[in-house]
């Protein structure tokens, strides 16, 4: 399938990373659907699991652009039709990928991605999984780059959703200076779980910080972006405290002029006046942990 969509990558790669700290365009390692030239639809079977993609026109979905449509069939029988989000692209920028998710129904998970456009964002992802009798479509968010999340971390032949945790690659610093910590995600009976601190993962987690400290210059203490992934990273094998209390010691608090922030999970222009107050990085980067299931405790 061709693409245009920028991934984390090439991101990661203007800053210096190595590939592959995350390599969103590796190969496909599931069965997942290709478009020819000039097709507008696309299919994938596994078993007695078909799971085809047509673009289409849906007004009530985006009354200008055609959107790409997932029919999941099983058994012989349409189970599930879901519909993703379209790019304006000149070729399909989505793709379905067969792949066995969760370990505790019969049926393989079909796993559905579609990209909608623009700089750094955004790749909707969908899964699709059998649940008793029903089938559903478990809505997985909105990821950065071109959706390529599939992984079997652990080996065990089940696969995970791997991706840097979005919500860091703003939060201190533009884009292109921010870090982000490792996330692993599942679904375990027709929902979505956060399985980033099981221990099986405890190696991809040590990997990944490996190839984080091994991008980061000597003015890694002066910049906070790349500092707030850090922490995390670090965390995720066992290190949050020592992380926290080598930021403390090297963070510049006389250069720290503060930055106007909301005491609770509140944008700042929806704050109440009594909740703002002025905080340096390492008081923000606290609260914000706290706020995103992040405690250094």
């Amino acid at each position: 399938m061709s693409r245009a969509a920028p991934t984390l990558a090439v991101a990661l790669l203007t800053l210096g990373v190595p590939a592959a700290a995350w390599a969103q365009d590796e190969p496909r390692r599931f069965p997942s659907t290709v478009f020819e030239e000039g097709a507008d639809s696309a299919a994938v079977t596994v078993g007695d699991v078909t799971a085809t993609v047509t673009m289409e026109r849906r007004p009530e979905a985006d009354p200008d652009l055609d959107v790409p449509v997932l029919t999941v069939q099983a058994g012989g029988k349409t189970v599930l039709e879901t519909v993703g989000v379209g790019s304006g692209f000149s070729f399909p920028a989505t793709e379905a990928s067969i792949a066995d998710i969760d370990a505790g129904n019969a049926r393989p998970e079909v796993y559905f991605s579609s990209y909608s456009g623009g700089a750094h964002c955004c790749t909707q992802v969908f899964v699709a999984t059998q649940v008793g009798n029903a089938w559903k479509a478990v809505d997985a968010g909105f990821f950065d780059g071109d959706g390529n999340l599939l992984r079997d971390l652990d080996g065990d032949g089940h696969a995970e959703l791997v991706a840097p945790d979005n919500r860091f690659l703003y939060a201190f610093d533009a884009y292109a200076a921010s870090a982000a910590p490792l996330q692993v995600m599942t679904v375990r009976r027709g929902e979505l779980a956060d399985v980033s601190r099981e221990i099986q993962y405890f190696a991809a987690h040590r990997q990944w910080l490996t190839d984080m400290e091994g991008w980061a210059g000597s003015d890694r203490w002066s910049s906070p972006g790349f500092l707030a992934g850090w922490v995390v990273a670090r965390q995720r094998v066992g290190e949050g405290l020592a992380a926290w209390n080598e930021l403390d010691a090297h963070w510049d608090r006389a250069a720290d002029e503060g930055e106007e922030t909301c005491r609770i999970d509140q944008p700042l222009d929806l704050c109440p006046p009594e909740e703002k107050a002025v905080l340096q990085f390492p008081e923000r980067l606290k609260l914000f942990l706290e706020q995103n299931g992040y405690p250094l405790g």
